[in-house]
């Protein structure tokens, strides 16, 4: 049963896609966090991490506590995120491409990166609508003015070049574009996309020094750089309220995808999991959703639709502001490939795994054979028994009841396990290629 908080999301939430035209359109800060485990936040249970900034998003907003992100690997998931797309459909499957002997790595990737630019990306589609848009932090796609951003940091190369700077170093770049879009009276888009918990985890002694009674010298960093990463959300909202916009902004909080010792690409909760908040005061109601699931593939329809611009026809996602839409849908699918990618026109060939989720159940179905190019996180490693014979290759979790996927109940469940690996074989056959099927509904 949906609680009365539930309840009345349902019903403010609708407003914000039935704005008045006359209404200003609302500006929108996206902030993405990096190697962030779903469950180190204090409002996600975790009784160590500190992560007052975020926690107040959490309350402030309406907070899906099940978001995914569509792959593993930050790379392709900020491409998934800039074109609403999965990583087999925008062609950025990995974070870097092999490069056999005597080829030019640069030529190597760019064999990538060009047709991903030739899709329709979010920036840009803001652009087109009048909008000011900023890129600071991650970004491996060399050049964010290709992308549509009108403000950056520079060219970025791999990873992000000198706007790794953001969070770590300083915020100001953040203050200075905010001031002249706010003067210029232009809606503004911020992409900020801090090298945050990512390692290096080198914190400021402030922020270490407060977890002296952690054991783990490795998890004690990690937290004080969760914590840095928490720090620096609350100056960016802060900002947002000084300079009196705070009320017509957009903001979305998510993980790229999660962190832990087991390794950060795998296709369990604490690599694809993540909370997606979104906090638009007045139009959007406070809310905490733990039954139902969002996906980064959702970010590019909710905003394009808030700011009353062109939706691409074909995505995958859906307006997460449109309370109708989550209920329709029947399952999300999800797709983790090796850390480099092998081939242009045919993503499979460095496929690991593809998950489908429906409801509390989670199926993922690993690829026999493996890719020769495995992920960087230690190779091919299952946390349960794998099953023998027909199943072998599959892995159930009834995420209700484990929700940290200690057991593998395939062998208990073989209709439940027909009918999921049904569904993801209908939304993408892996033989069939990179194709996929229009999204089912309820």
């Amino acid at each position: 049963m949906r609680s009365l908080t539930m309840a009345a999301f349902c019903v403010v939430t609708l407003l914000s896609a039935q704005q008045s035209p006359a209404q200003p359109a609302p500006n929108v800060v996206l902030i993405i966090s990096d190697d962030h485990a779903w469950s180190d936040y204090s409002f996600m249970g975790h009784t160590r991490a500190r992560t007052p900034n975020i926690d107040q998003l959490s309350r402030q907003g309406l907070t899906y506590t099940r978001g995914y992100v569509a792959t593993a690997i930050c790379s392709p998931s900020l491409a998934s995120i800039l074109t609403g797309r999965h990583a087999h459909q925008h062609g950025i499957t990995g974070n870097d491409p092999v490069v056999k002997t005597g080829d030019d790595p640069v030529v190597a990737r760019d064999r990538f990166i060009d047709p991903f630019l030739a899709l329709p990306q979010l920036p840009r589609l803001l652009k087109e609508a009048g909008y000011r848009t900023l890129h600071t932090g991650k970004f491996w796609m060399r050049n964010p003015e290709l992308v549509g951003f009108t403000d950056d940091m520079g060219l970025t190369g791999r990873h992000g070049g000198k706007a790794l700077a953001i969070g770590r170093e300083t915020m100001t770049p953040i203050e200075n574009f905010l001031d002249s879009a706010i003067a210029e009276q232009s809606p503004f888009f911020v992409w900020y996309a801090p090298f945050l918990p990512h390692t290096p985890h080198n914190p400021p002694e402030r922020l270490l020094e407060q977890y002296g009674d952690v054991k783990d010298p490795a998890k004690r960093k990690y937290l004080a750089m969760v914590e840095w990463m928490d720090e620096t959300t609350g100056e960016l909202l802060d900002m947002l309220e000084k300079r009196k916009v705070a009320d017509n902004t957009l903001v979305i909080y998510l993980a790229d995808n999660g962190w832990n010792a087991f390794g950060k690409a795998f296709p369990y909760e604490n690599g694809v999991r993540t909370p997606i908040m979104l906090r638009w005061p007045k139009r959007v109601a406070p809310a905490m959703d733990k039954s139902d699931v969002a996906t980064n593939l959702d970010l590019m329809p909710t905003i394009l639709t808030a700011c009353r611009a062109k939706v691409p026809d074909g995505l995958p996602g859906i307006n997460l502001l449109d309370r109708s839409q989550v209920q329709r849908r029947k399952e999300i699918f999800l797709a983790n490939f090796a850390h480099d990618m092998v081939s242009v026109d045919a993503p499979e060939q460095s496929l690991w795994t593809r998950t489908c989720i429906d409801g509390n159940w989670k199926l993922i179905a690993w690829q026999d054979p493996t890719p020769t190019v495995l992920p960087y996180n230690g190779g091919h490693r299952r946390k349960t028994l794998p099953l023998v014979g027909e199943n072998k290759n599959i892995e159930l979790f009834d995420l209700a009841a484990d929700p940290h996927e200690t057991k593998n109940i395939a062998a208990e469940h073989p209709e439940r396990v027909s009918s999921m690996l049904a569904a993801l074989n209908h939304w993408w056959d892996p033989s069939f290629g990179a194709k996929i099927k229009p999204r089912r509904e309820k």
